[in-house]
C-alpha cells in the first residue's frame, strides 16, 4: 500500500484567521514543531499499517524559512511548489492533484493543512484502508449544515484511490460535502467524519481533539460536548 501526502497552505503565519502574517521569526518554532508531528506521522503510519511508501508533495507559500521546511520532509518528499501570491487552499489542492504524475499508483490521498500540530488522538484514529471519502469532524452543532448536508471541517481529508474520478470535482472548504452530493452521484455511504464529535476547524474558536493550528491560541473549550454526528439522520 502506497500513500500520497499533499501539505497545503500557508506556513510560518502568524496570527488568527485571516492574517497573512507570514514568514516571521515568532512563527518559526511553532511552525517547525508542527512538521515534527507530520513526519511522526508519517513514520507511525509506515508501520502500522505496513505501508510501501509514502509521498510528500508541499503546495505553499515562499518565506525565509523554506529549505528549513523542507528539509523536515526530504526522506518522503517527491515535489513542492512555494507561491509568492496567496491563492486559496481549493487552488492549491488542486494544482497539486494535477501535477502528481501516476496518481493511480497511489492507494490513498491525505491532504493536510501545513499549519497543523498533530495530536495523537489522531495518529490513533486515523485508517488508510477505509473505502470512504472522509473529513476530519463535521463543523460545531449549532453551525453544521449547508442546505440540508453537513458543515465540514476543511483542513484535512482523506480520498481512497477508489474515489480518484472525483478529484476534479472536490472543493476545499465548508461546502465540501454537500458540492460533492450535488455535482456527482456519490451518496451519504461514500463520505464521512473521521471522529463523531462536532468541533469547528479553526482550533482557535473551539477545542479539537485531532490538531491545533499553530501560531494562536488553541482553545480548550469544546463548544458541542454532548452531541454526536449521525449522518443518516441528517440524511433522513
Amino acid at each position: 500500500m502506497n500513500g500520497l501526502i499533499l501539505f497545503l497552505g500557508e506556513s510560518f503565519r502568524l496570527g488568527g484567521q485571516g492574517t497573512r502574517d507570514r514568514g516571521s521569526a515568532e512563527s518559526y518554532s511553532e511552525q517547525m514543531a508542527a512538521c515534527d508531528t507530520h513526519v511522526l506521522f508519517i513514520e507511525h503510519i509506515i508501520k502500522k499499517y505496513n505501508l510501501s511508501s509514502v509521498s510528500v508533495f508541499i503546495s505553499s507559500y515562499t518565506t525565509q524559512f523554506d529549505d528549513e521546511m523542507l528539509s523536515k520532509y526530504s526522506e518522503y518528499l517527491t515535489g513542492h511548489d512555494l507561491h509568492s501570491d496567496v491563492s486559496g487552499l481549493n487552488n492549491l489542492f488542486q494544482t497539486s492533484i494535477q501535477k502528481i504524475e501516476n496518481i493511480q499508483n497511489y492507494d490513498f490521498v491525505l491532504y493536510l493543512r501545513i499549519d497543523l500540530f498533530l495530536k495523537t488522538r489522531f495518529f490513533d484514529i486515523f485508517d488508510p484502508t477505509m473505502n470512504m471519502i472522509l473529513f476530519p469532524t463535521i463543523c460545531w452543532k449549532h453551525d453544521s449544515k449547508v442546505e440540508n448536508d453537513p458543515r465540514v471541517n476543511d483542513t484535512l481529508l482523506l480520498i481512497p484511490s477508489s474515489y480518484y474520478k472525483y478529484l476534479p470535482t472536490i472543493e476545499i472548504g465548508h461546502d465540501a460535502w454537500h458540492t460533492l452530493i450535488k455535482r456527482t452521484d456519490l451518496k451519504y455511504e461514500d463520505l464521512d467524519a473521521m471522529i463523531n464529535t462536532y468541533h469547528d476547524s479553526d482550533s482557535a474558536k473551539d477545542y479539537n481533539p485531532l490538531y491545533y493550528i499553530v501560531n494562536r491560541p488553541e482553545n480548550k473549550t469544546h463548544h458541542s460536548e454532548g452531541e454526536v454526528f449521525d449522518k443518516w439522520a441528517i440524511e433522513s
